[in-house]
C-alpha cells in the first residue's frame, strides 16, 4: 500500500485501435519505493466489467510502473475518492510474472457521521 502525494487526470482517443484507453490517472506516491515510483490507471472503453482476466501490471525491475487497467465506467468512483478523500492509498498484488491480481484505492478509517451535513434532519 502506498500512499498518493499527487494526481494527474487526462482523457485521448487513439487511431486504429479497437481498445483504447479514454481516460487514465496517474499517481505520484508520497514515498517511491525501489521497485514502485510511478502508478497509473488506465480506463478502457471495451474493458470487460467482470471477470476481467487482466486488470494491470507491474514492472519492479525496469521503469518502475505499476498499472492498472480498468473499464471507463470505473472512471468516476476512483477519481471522486482522488478529489474528496485525504490521505488517499492505493493497494494492489501481483503474481510471480508481474501480472496483479487487484488494485484499488482507498482512505483510511473514518468516524461515523463524518461527511457532508444531511440538511434534511
Amino acid at each position: 500500500m502506498l500512499e498518493i502525494k499527487s494526481y494527474s487526470v487526462g482523457t485521448n482517443r487513439q487511431r486504429s485501435s479497437s481498445n483504447y484507453h479514454r481516460r487514465y490517472l496517474s499517481l505520484e506516491p508520497k514515498v517511491p519505493t525501489s521497485q514502485v515510483q510511478h502508478i497509473v490507471i488506465y480506463f478502457y472503453v471495451q474493458e470487460q466489467v467482470s471477470n476481467d482476466s487482466d486488470v494491470g501490471y507491474q514492472t519492479p525491475t525496469s521503469t518502475k510502473y505499476v498499472v492498472g487497467l480498468a473499464p471507463v465506467s470505473d472512471f468516476e468512483d476512483m477519481y471522486k475518492i482522488l478529489q474528496s478523500e485525504k490521505p488517499v492509498f492505493f493497494s494492489w498484488a501481483a503474481d510471480s510474472s508481474n501480472k496483479l491480481h487487484w488494485f484499488g484505492l482507498s482512505s483510511n478509517p473514518e468516524p461515523l457521521g463524518e461527511g457532508p451535513k444531511d440538511a434534511s434532519v
